[in-house]
């Protein structure tokens, strides 16, 4: 797949760096986000993972590097949130994003559409590949039947797949990894330099990192819930 969608080529052996924020953060804001693409490539991310057309053009302003795009659209009554239509990919892609993330978890789209189709119209109309956000390894097996470029293991700490306790979702890497020679990627739970090791030597095409470079708030509160109890002795 490289050949046909070079900007893959970039991500292979490196960090991606998701830069996003919650509705509520103070770091929601366009400018923002940019800022902290370019923080990241400046410590060495090749590529980064952004939400919305909005902040996928003020990346694209300040950046050259792979940005795979995502539109988290929240539709009632429908599950799947993640790039759910074709309308969704191609805006991103038209705001700057040279890779597409699609969910992939086989739910019901709210225009009726499905991941196949919406990888087939990436391919025909935006000319850029697509990464399969997947929860479990059957989820991979059928994206990469329809035609995904990449997979990746977004939801596999998510409940129904897994728990965040669970860590990185390295079981569908290795399982993938002896069915398919496409990227596969390894996104969600990776907190240390441990993790990033043993994300590579699983067999990751590349890894996609947020929380723990770029949620301040998240962050500060994991060292705050480290801090142990003040000790008091009886008088």
């Amino acid at each position: 797949m490289t050949d046909v969608f070079p900007q893959l080529e970039q991500l292979h052996h490196h960090l991606v760096v998701s830069c996003q924020a919650a509705d509520d953060s103070p770091l929601n804001a366009p400018p923002l986000i940019a800022a902290l693409a370019r923080a990241a490539e400046m410590g060495g991310a090749t590529g980064f993972r952004i939400h919305s057309p909005e902040n996928v053009a003020a990346v694209r302003a300040v950046s050259r590097l792979p940005i795979i795009g995502i539109y988290k659209i929240h539709t009632p009554g429908f599950e799947v949130f993640i790039t759910p239509t074709c309308d969704a990919a191609a805006r991103v892609v038209q705001a700057g994003a040279n890779l597409l993330a699609v969910e992939a978890t086989g739910l019901p789209r709210p225009d009726g559409e499905t991941f196949r189709q919406i990888v087939q119209y990436a391919h025909r109309v935006l000319n850029v590949p697509v990464m399969a956000d997947v929860g479990n390894i059957d989820q991979g097996l059928q994206a990469l039947e329809d035609g995904a470029d990449l997979v990746a293991t977004t939801f596999s700490a998510s409940p129904p797949y897994g728990k965040p306790e669970n860590g990185p979702g390295l079981h569908i890497i290795r399982a993938l990894a002896r069915v398919t020679d496409r990227p596969l990627v390894v996104e969600g739970q990776v907190w240390t330099v441990e993790n990033v090791r043993d994300c590579f030597e699983a067999g990751a095409y590349s890894v996609v990192i947020g929380s723990a470079i770029t949620a301040p708030d998240l962050i500060t509160r994991r060292f705050v819930r480290a801090i142990p109890p003040i000790s008091t002795s009886a008088g």
